[in-house]
């Protein structure tokens, strides 16, 4: 018995193998904190990058000189426009636009939330949005362009990647961008 007592005494004092341990405690932790700084960090990049581009294309909107723009080419210019959102193809996919003109006499906001695309369903580009989600207005109009586009999560696990905004069942969050300006008067 003094054997057994002994040697687990040894083995309680032994300190071989300390770094080893709180190495195995803390280095979750330090890789979680350095997950959360790069998923923020690229959150806010994607989320800045779309509101410049939506600005430069709202300029051009603005002036008269897109003329008159499809669903589809405002897609694309506002994609094109983007620094780090991907693939222009693929922001083109995940991305809604809803432009309309606000009422003056009441300025009433769309009660609507902001949609999304539903990315695991199929997506037809032939389908056009109707006139009350998509109309460019007419000179001195006061518009309201609302822009959702959805984007995937580097670190999925992560608890700033877990809590996002997650609208689809695809689990990808979403970039909301709100903007109005009025229209130049047109000749």
């Amino acid at each position: 018995m003094t054997r057994l007592s002994s040697s687990l005494r040894r083995f309680f004092h032994d300190e071989g193998g300390s770094p080893t341990i709180e190495f195995v405690l803390t280095f979750p932790f330090v890789i979680s904190v350095f997950c959360l700084g790069v998923e923020s960090s690229f959150y806010m990049i994607k989320s800045v990058s779309l509101e410049r581009s939506l600005d430069l294309v709202i300029r051009d909107l603005r002036l008269g000189t897109l003329g008159s723009i499809s669903h589809s080419q405002l897609k694309h210019e506002i994609c094109s426009r983007a620094a780090v959102l991907g693939s222009t193809a693929a922001c083109e996919l995940g991305m809604k636009i809803e432009l309309q003109p606000i009422n003056t006499a009441s300025f009433a906001m769309p009660t609507t939330p902001t949609t999304c695309v539903d990315r695991t369903q199929p997506i037809d580009p032939a389908i056009q949005p109707s006139p009350s989600e998509y109309a460019l207005g007419e000179g001195n109009q006061i518009m309201l362009m609302r822009v959702c586009l959805q984007a995937d999560p580097m670190f999925k696990t992560t608890v700033f990647g877990a809590r996002m905004n997650r609208t689809g069942p695809d689990g990808g969050y979403s970039l909301i961008t709100t903007s109005t300006f009025v229209n130049e008067p047109r000749t």
